[in-house]
């Protein structure tokens, strides 16, 4: 038997020997005497206090009290902590249309676009009026220059400026004969023309060059015997440009058929 029933069985047999003491004769009958009062001299010293009981059993669940009468409002409590950014809502509808704003400032200027297409020729204009009388121009200059070369030259290994030794012409000195370059002294247009004579059953090729830059061709076919070729051409030139005919490399002339002429057209 566990300890806590045998402490239980003990309490019952104590309370039990106590209530059968209750029911004595000299209780029942008072002429008869109290064992005290029989005899006080057998009274002992008080034993020791008993052993306590265990804890009864819990009783049943009372009834609920009256609910509470409301109680004031508390101060208001300190401001929390900051929490932490909450995650991004969907996206919204759409908002009003503003108003609209005042105008910015002008901004810089764009880079330059590339150039239009050419736009249609538009309709003549009116005719102006008739302008005043201009000044007396000045004595124009006479430019002019025609020469030739007599003997045969190539082919040539090399591309090779073709000198000529015959002169029919030179106003104003204007051919340098050491160099055989047509040599512009003065700002002006002018024109200039070549005839080149290759020799038997072979082909030739040369240049009207202006500045060391070539600026149109001459070809003579082999195939007719003795192949030619001839050009013109109109320049724009400024003093101290140089005019001269090239052969070109493996290229041969025959004689005074290879000519090279040219005039002042106007001056600038």
């Amino acid at each position: 038997m566990h300890l806590r029933g045998r402490l239980v069985l003990l309490s019952f047999v104590y309370m039990f020997s106590w209530s059968l003491s209750a029911y004595t004769p000299y209780n029942k009958n008072p002429d008869y005497p109290h064992p005290k009062e029989q005899c006080a001299c057998v009274i002992g010293q008080s034993g020791p206090p008993g052993v306590p009981g265990v804890p009864g059993l819990h009783g049943e669940r009372g009834l609920d009290g009256r609910k509470g009468e409301k109680g004031d409002k508390g101060d208001k409590g300190d401001t929390g902590w900051k929490g932490h950014p909450g995650s991004q809502g969907p996206e919204g509808p759409p908002g009003k249309r503003g108003r609209k704003g005042v105008p910015g400032d002008h901004g810089i200027p764009g880079l330059i676009g590339s150039k239009g297409m050419k736009g249609e020729r538009g309709y003549p204009g009116m005719m102006g009026e008739k302008g005043g009388k201009g000044e007396a121009a000045g004595p124009m200059h006479k430019v002019a220059f025609s020469v030739a070369r007599s003997q045969r030259l190539g082919p040539v290994l090399q591309d090779t400026p073709v000198s000529f030794d015959v002169v029919f012409t030179n106003l104003n000195e204007a051919f340098d004969s050491y160099s055989s370059h047509f040599v512009c002294k003065m700002n002006g247009t002018y024109v200039f023309m070549t005839h080149i004579l290759g020799q038997n059953n072979k082909d030739v090729y040369a240049w009207i060059m202006l500045n060391d830059k070539h600026k149109v061709p001459l070809h003579g076919d082999g195939r007719a015997g003795y192949g030619t070729g001839s050009q013109t051409i109109i320049l724009r030139l400024k003093a101290e440009d140089h005019v001269w005919v090239q052969l070109s490399k493996d290229s041969g002339l025959l004689n005074d058929y290879t000519t090279f002429s040219g005039y002042l057209l106007y001056e600038d």
